[in-house]
């Protein structure tokens, strides 16, 4: 279970070092959960190439996916 959390904690890390905190919804650049999630994977050396590869697909729906998110979930990214 502390492997997890401790993944957990880096994923944190990672999306405040992007900007993004409770109170992000207050400033200015609105991003979406899709770009957000996509940016922390890249990150991570997770891509839609990758995840293709790894099980080999010709089309994943990252994209339509990654909409969907930014459609549900949006907000205002913080200057850092």
């Amino acid at each position: 279970m502390s492997d997890i959390r401790k993944e957990m904690d880096e994923v944190i890390k990672e999306l405040e070092t992007k900007g993004l905190n409770k109170d992000s919804h207050t400033e200015s650049d609105v991003v979406g959960l899709g770009d957000v999630v996509e940016e922390v994977l890249t990150k991570f050396g997770i891509t839609q190439e990758r995840f293709k590869e790894w099980f080999n697909l010709q089309e994943c729906g990252c994209s339509k996916r990654k909409a969907w998110l930014n459609n549900l979930f949006s907000w205002q990214r913080s200057s850092k």
